[in-house]
């Protein structure tokens, strides 16, 4: 399972209550257009250590950005200023190496890492580059942390974490069919504490074919509430953070001009050796690639989405990112008019005083990595 993931790293870089249902749109309304406009992109001075394969970015406070790396196994810190900060790097400890799939940092400089590798918890004080405590994790029967992403926050009553199935891989419908519950909440001690939430939705059920192996499902937190997403149901569902699994809204994600949300699998079930590049001579089975949540963030007054957008690849179209946005007192969609290429703006980390945040260290298209900040401003008709 692990070794199918990682393979395809490079292709892809139930039934709840509602308590209250906005609704934001009317019919296939479209919403309103505004634009992103970039003040300005600050280079990183990396004079300490190098990171490469950017997966997870985090706005911490208002100054500081962390980013985790899976080419480089770690999590790194960056003050806005592109000045680094500090790093915690696997092998660098005595407990091993580790894989960070997701990492949360409410309480820095103490950062918690899910590590895949020892499916475990690991504490550090990053500012001293301390190692604090391993939580080994009671992991439910059929049930694994992602290689990477698996949705992980640090809360008052323990660990919130997002379990895949271990029974199917990826690319076989199955996988998402029988996977069951995703949410699980994790106590201090590394046992399941409270019965778990949120399935997939029959929208990535129903498809007979294969998936490219993303994740489907995005997710953050205001630390008031808990949001959840799988975009291609065109629903946002609102949690209690402190009622565990507790349903408190829905919110209808907006017609696009931009989003694509039909899901769309291959014709056929990519085997594991096929996901690895498949036998000599054998045909090959293509797997569409549909349009996705790379970043939720919440602030008092907004959601804020951003887009992975892909165009017809026979043309050679670059693959690029817009943003919705939720204004939460009109209860309104905006999007912004100028998608970008996701390899110039980067990903969202956050957003500060009405100022986006975005990390770019792909390093595909430039060697130096970017933090860029930017704003959302109305087009005057």
């Amino acid at each position: 399972m692990m070794i199918l993931t990682l393979a395809l790293l490079g292709m892809v870089l139930g039934s709840f209550v509602s308590i209250s249902c906005k609704r934001s749109t009317e019919g296939n309304a479209l919403p309103s257009l505004v634009q992103l406009t970039v003040v300005d992109s600050t280079l990183i001075n990396e004079s300490d250590f190098f990171m490469n394969g950017q997966f997870h970015v985090q706005l911490i406070g208002d100054s500081l950005i962390g980013v985790s790396s899976y080419k480089s196994p770690s999590v790194g810190f960056y003050h806005i200023s592109g000045k680094q900060r500090k790093r915690i790097a696997s092998g660098d400890y005595p407990i091993g190496s580790f894989l960070p799939s997701y990492f949360d940092a409410p309480e820095y400089p103490i950062v918690y890492i899910l590590d895949k590798k020892s499916e475990s918890i690991l504490v550090f004080n990053v500012e001293k580059q301390e190692f604090l405590e391993k939580i080994k994790l009671d992991l439910p029967e059929g049930k694994e942390i992602r290689i990477l992403g698996s949705k992980f926050k640090k809360l008052k009553t323990g660990f919130l974490i997002e379990l895949a199935s271990s029974l199917h891989d990826n690319l076989h419908p199955d996988y998402y069919r029988e996977s069951g519950e995703l949410i699980y909440l994790f106590g201090e001690n590394g046992k399941v504490k409270e019965n778990p939430f949120l399935e997939y939705p029959n929208e990535i059920k129903v498809i007979g074919g294969s998936l490219k192996a993303i994740n489907y499902l995005s997710f953050t937190s205001d630390n008031q509430s808990l949001l959840f997403s799988f975009p291609h149901e065109k629903i946002i569902r609102r949690f209690d953070i402190n009622t565990f699994g507790k349903a408190l809204e829905e919110i209808p994600l907006p017609t696009s001009r931009y989003f694509d949300y039909q899901l769309t699998g291959s014709e056929g079930i990519v085997t594991f050796e096929d996901g690895l590049g498949g036998m000599a001579g054998a045909k090959k089975i293509n797997i569409p690639t549909n349009h996705y949540f790379t970043n939720i963030s919440e602030t008092a007054t907004r959601i804020i989405i951003q887009t992975w957008l892909i165009g017809d690849e026979s043309e050679g179209l670059n693959r690029t990112s817009h943003l919705m946005v939720y204004d939460k007192e009109e209860e309104k969609w905006s999007e912004t008019s100028n998608p970008l290429n996701i390899l110039d703006i980067g990903m969202l980390a956050g957003v500060a005083n009405d100022t986006l945040y975005f990390y770019e260290g792909s390093l595909m298209k430039q060697d130096e990595k970017y933090i860029k900040r930017a704003v959302l401003k109305p087009i005057e008709e």
